[in-house]
């Protein structure tokens, strides 16, 4: 281990692998919520992508963006916490332009509609909708308090461990204390608008500065990635043969993968962090075939620099495209064929939103 780590810091330049993992992952989720967003149902194609991606997916963003606090120059917890309210804000101004792209539809399908009930059923749900950005508020703000009180980097680990053991014996715990007891439900609880609960995935954002900390002091990063990925590939193997031998390829096993997705105990944290770490170490040896790539990657990259935007955008895309749909869901060849719509006018828009803001400040 001395070859492969330093006493102090060395390695603080950007981690080119994760970038890579963020805009791969971004293509996934334009495909998944074709089919999320528009209320369709899944073909077979569907159902293996997103059950791989649930060993993921929000884990990378949240475990990425705990990583991130230890590389940032711009991590004290004043700094930390303004960004988790800057977050949180962020979700009730996404929820926003949600209701407006849902409602815009509205005026010219409403004389066609069977049962306008799934309209304003819509408008309840993105009204009060919970997604990444409210989880990564409340995580910048946890983070924030840590950061306060000094903890080490240890103390991130176990702290993050203690996190996923404990979440699933919080979730659903019920305040009955009016104006706390909708917070609490909106941060452990169980509301149908609550995509996923800040309370599970605290986990990966502890647990991504712990290793932020140990990254920080890897100096040969092709022996780290030699020495980590059998290991994050076994436990990864391991996982999947317990849940495969307990459900089986049926409709339970895909079940089980969508709830363990947004509900993770302690077992499927650590398979996440597995997936997580051997995709990693994948694309950093595969950094030049995708600097070769020349266009892909560069598209990838941009993925990552502007998730945020691209991941608030794109879902109003799909409500729209959904609403002119007379609400209805699309069949499997639609859902393909909106995706790559959605993927052009979200590129589109943020592109052009990117254009005029760098015009803006020079």
């Amino acid at each position: 281990m001395n070859r492969i780590l330093d006493k102090e810091p060395v390695n603080t330049s950007r981690q080119g692998e994760f970038d890579y993992l963020k805009g791969f992952f971004m293509v996934f989720i334009f495909l998944v919520h074709a089919y999320q967003a528009t209320s369709s149902n899944e073909d077979i194609v569907i159902r293996v992508i997103y059950g791989f991606a649930t060993l993921s997916g929000a884990a990378i963003f949240i475990f990425v963006m705990g990583m991130g606090t230890v590389y940032s120059r711009r991590s004290e917890p004043k700094t930390l916490a303004k960004s988790g309210i800057v977050m949180v804000a962020y979700q009730y101004l996404s929820n926003i332009a949600y209701v407006a792209a849902l409602s815009l539809p509205y005026l010219f399908v409403r004389n066609r509609l069977e049962d306008k009930q799934v309209y304003y059923d819509l408008l309840l749900e993105y009204l009060q909708f919970i997604n990444i950005f409210f989880i990564t508020g409340i995580i910048y703000l946890a983070l924030a308090l840590a950061k306060k009180v000094k903890l080490p980097a240890v103390g991130y680990a176990v702290v993050g461990l203690l996190f996923a053991i404990a979440a699933p014996f919080i979730s659903g715990t019920p305040v009955n204390i009016p104006v706390l007891g909708y917070i609490a439900r909106i941060i452990i609880g169980e509301d149908y608008f609550v995509s996923f609960a800040a309370i599970y995935f605290l986990s990966y954002a502890f647990l991504g500065v712990a290793f932020g900390h140990l990254l920080q002091r890897v100096k040969d990063k092709k022996a780290f990635y030699r020495l980590v990925m059998p290991i994050c590939l076994g436990i990864a193997l391991v996982w999947w043969i317990v849940t495969v031998m307990k459900y089986g390829f049926s409709d339970e096993l895909y079940m089980y993968l969508c709830i363990s997705y947004s509900h993770p105990d302690l077992f499927h944290v650590i398979a996440s962090l597995a997936h997580v770490l051997f995709l990693a170490g994948l694309l950093y040896f595969g950094d030049g075939a995708m600097k070769k790539s020349g266009v892909i990657g560069k598209q990838v990259l941009y993925y990552n620099r502007h998730i945020s935007k691209y991941y608030a955008i794109h879902i109003a895309v799909y409500l729209a495209i959904y609403g002119f749909h007379k609400y209805e869901g699309f069949s499997s060849l639609q859902c393909w064929l909106i995706t790559a719509l959605c993927m052009i006018v979200t590129g589109m828009i943020v592109r052009l939103y990117v254009g005029l803001t760098e015009k803006n400040k020079k």
